[in-house]
């Protein structure tokens, strides 16, 4: 009989804590989805101040600077101004990887420093896929060294 009561306070501890640990899930969890939306707002805000309409960039095709999996870079022009524009290739583009350009945008459009090219705008609408728009440097890394 004393097995039995201790058996069944232990099952009554243990259900308690179970209870206890729910509550604590619930509440992190309204605080986790407060926070995702809290960043998808300030990622929408900060993706309005950067993208641009597909006609305020001008591409020079024929000047290409360089290639990749994901895509080309050429000489381009944006408010009257030489620029480098990262063309992404249009048959990658699916959800996923879409995030991944934005995640990649927003990224460069918080950074400054003096040994990153700067991020100039974006191109979203672009039917051929995404266009990241930055400072066209005098040089390459591979002239440099």
């Amino acid at each position: 009989e004393n097995v039995m009561k201790q058996h069944k306070d232990y099952q009554e501890k243990m259900e308690s804590d179970l209870a206890a640990k729910a509550a604590q899930v619930e509440v992190l969890t309204k605080q986790r989805d407060q926070s995702k939306n809290q960043l998808r707002k300030q990622l929408q805000e900060n993706q309005n101040q950067w993208t641009v309409p597909r006609g305020a960039v001008q591409l020079k095709r024929s000047e290409e600077l360089g290639h990749g999996g994901w895509g080309y870079v050429v000489k381009g022009t944006f408010r009257r101004k030489t620029v480098a524009v990262k063309c992404i290739f249009s048959a990658i583009i699916s959800d996923k990887n879409l995030d991944r350009v934005r995640r990649e945008i927003n990224t460069m459009a918080l950074v400054r420093h003096p040994n990153l090219v700067l991020f100039i705008a974006a191109v979203l609408d672009n039917p051929e896929g995404p266009l990241i728009v930055t400072e066209l440097l005098d040089t390459d890394l591979r002239s440099a060294y």
